[in-house]
């Protein structure tokens, strides 16, 4: 008998059982395909503190600690420290601060034309400053799942990965077990739902209605550079454009654009034109020589989010042992550990799940 099941391998599932098994408790951890293969392994990648709401950057300072003791414990370094850069209206300024001062971070305001010393080919404009800070992140989400997995089993968790179908069994109000490999049984006195999109699935097969969540489709554009190598990874705020280096000289662009979706795997067929040809615009705009960059790649992927944006953590209605963790609105890698800590503080979505 396990202290808690938790279903769903990603960055958040992985910290929940990290934490939880520091603090002595037993616990398994079962994925459908490997450790980071879902909204992580389709995300894009970026670790920062820069966030709008005080709680959410003192989630991601805590997950950029826990990375780096996952890292250090097990000598894989599925991270790089590159720092993080806003690029925003001064005017905006003092408001955009507001959320690190309040957590004591250390940033560096820079000038227009300070900016150009970070990211030499980006366009920057008189009436613009950027916000640098230094701990932020990449992190490499196949690397990431190696190191958890090796740190975990150091740890006595049981991690269950390839399980295409998990099939879980209830009594009554309770989750008696949880099924996988074909057949293994395995109980616990608690069960989380930390599979990101995938929660509805699971939500529905325990005949609770998962209107509060909606699934929709992010995607992410690879470019080559030429000349363009190492640079601090950027978000410029007027067009809500992000990127960052990635490997052999290409980056990784996105801008948040959502489509939304029924199932997390309508999240997974690839890039539309329309969103590449609309980044083109983008770093058209941004950058000192655009002809320089072309499209050699991308892909898509499933995130969640709730009615009032408000992540949904707490008892799943109707069930005695069963809690979720959702709705993190593609903010899931950087309020991992965060999230783990902070799960009974966190207030629930307006519109809670209600059963079939």
């Amino acid at each position: 008998m396990y202290d808690v099941v938790i279903i769903g391998g990603g960055a958040v599932g992985l910290s929940l059982a990290y934490l939880g098994a520091k603090r002595g408790y037993e616990v398994a951890v079962i994925e459908s395909r490997h450790l980071c293969s879902g909204a992580t392994g389709r995300s894009a990648g970026i670790v920062t503190v820069q966030l709008s709401i005080p709680e959410d950057v003192a989630m991601a300072k805590r997950t950029i600690e826990v990375f780096r003791e996952v890292s250090d414990l097990t000598g894989v370094p599925f991270y790089r420290r590159t720092g993080f850069l806003t690029v925003l209206p001064e005017r905006l300024l003092d408001e955009s601060l507001e959320p690190l001062r309040a957590n004591g971070t250390t940033y560096t305001v820079l000038k227009a034309y300070e900016i150009e010393g970070h990211v030499p080919f980006l366009r920057v404009y008189d009436h613009e400053v950027g916000i640098l800070t230094l701990d932020d992140m990449t992190v490499d989400a196949s690397k990431m799942g190696r190191a958890f997995g090796a740190v975990l089993s150091d740890f006595g968790v049981d991690v269950y990965e390839w399980n295409g179908s998990t099939s879980i069994s209830l009594d009554g109000t309770r989750i008696r077990s949880v099924s996988v490999n074909g057949g293994t049984e395995l109980r616990g006195r608690s069960y989380v739902l930390a599979a990101g999109p995938w929660n509805k699935v699971v939500l529905k097969e325990i005949g609770v209605r998962a209107s509060f969540l909606t699934i929709y489709k992010c995607q992410v554009v690879r470019v080559k550079g030429d000349g363009v190598d190492a640079y601090v990874p950027l978000y410029t705020m007027g067009e809500h454009l992000y990127m960052r280096p990635d490997m052999e000289g290409t980056s990784v662009v996105g801008n948040g654009y959502a489509k939304v979706v029924e199932v997390p795997e309508d999240a997974m067929d690839g890039l539309e034109k329309e969103y590449v040809q609309h980044i083109a615009e983008l770093l058209a705009e941004r950058v000192f020589n655009p002809e320089d960059f072309r499209v050699n790649g991308g892909w898509s992927g499933p995130c969640s989010i709730t009615p009032d944006g408000y992540p949904v953590i707490g008892r799943v209605p109707g069930f005695e042992n069963a809690y979720i963790v959702d709705g993190l609105d593609g903010y899931g890698l950087m309020r991992a550990a965060g999230v783990a800590e902070r799960s009974s503080g966190r207030r629930r979505a307006s519109s809670a799940p209600t059963s079939t």
